[in-house]
């Protein structure tokens, strides 16, 4: 697990992001908790690229951030980008409006499969017959 805790021009504040790997049936999941932002990003994003060089189906679980900036928004850019050079299935977990409305904003809801919670994307990703 990754952990960054960042304290701010405001030294009552403190950002904290969490991104962890594990494995579910096959899948490879990424969760990130806490506050994607700039000061954090740096954080997901090795996390991320690790989780997409292990060749299988991952599973980006974004239902646990309270704050997702366009930092947030870039990792998922450059990760489409990295889908047309190699093929990649990836899928998000996301219901709440704090990653959802930034998402349909920039018109990135399209990029990846979204899902309300980890069951369904992982079972969805079976679905299509990965991992067998």
């Amino acid at each position: 697990m990754s952990d960054f805790a960042d304290d701010g021009a405001d030294s009552n504040s403190t950002t904290l992001l969490t991104a962890d790997i594990t494995e579910r049936d096959g899948v490879v999941v990424v969760t990130i908790i806490g506050e994607l932002d700039m000061a954090s990003v740096h954080t997901a994003e090795p996390v991320v690229a690790d989780a997409v060089s292990r060749g299988k189906p991952v599973v980006i679980d974004l239902s646990r951030l309270s704050f997702f900036s366009s930092a947030g928004l870039t990792v998922l850019a450059r990760l489409d980008d990295r889908r047309r050079h190699e093929p990649l299935d990836v899928r998000l977990v996301a219901d709440q409006r704090v990653v959802v409305l930034p998402l349909r904003l920039t018109g990135l809801q399209g990029l990846f499969p979204i899902h309300p919670t980890l069951d369904d994307a992982v079972a969805a990703i079976r679905q299509i017959g990965r991992p067998s």
